[in-house]
């Protein structure tokens, strides 16, 4: 009887690690996925005032200020979305972290149990 017990509790610890995995990871998708479509929103933004300046300037000189001023727009708009990236990996890496280290835990709570079950 006690082995069947066991068996059905490892089954739900199972299925609630499971579960929580998949939100994990659902979290971690729908943020990667909106960092992604708003970077993509802003380079497309980017490329159309690109194309504005050109047909726009004045001249060279104010063609290449605007053209050094997207530039430089880009790169602090890069350096943010790399910021991000990393601090979402720093949070995310902590979460799989903690979430595999309770498992490993149970895993072996789980065998001590059985061991003792088995003498």
């Amino acid at each position: 009887m006690q082995i069947v017990e066991m068996f059905e509790k490892t089954n739900e610890t199972t299925l609630e690690s499971a579960r929580r995995l998949a939100e994990l990871n659902q979290r971690a998708f729908d943020r990667l996925f909106q960092q992604q479509a708003e970077l993509a929103s802003f380079y497309l933004d980017a490329s159309a005032r690109g194309l504005e300046l050109v047909t726009k300037a004045k001249g060279y000189q104010d063609l290449m200020a605007g053209q050094v001023a997207l530039m430089r727009e880009c790169g602090e708009r890069n350096l943010a979305a790399l910021r991000e990236g990393v601090a979402f990996a720093t949070v995310s890496s902590a979460e799989y972290g903690n979430l595999a280290r309770e498992q490993y835990d149970l895993a072996q709570e789980s065998l001590k149990q059985a061991a003792k079950s088995a003498i």
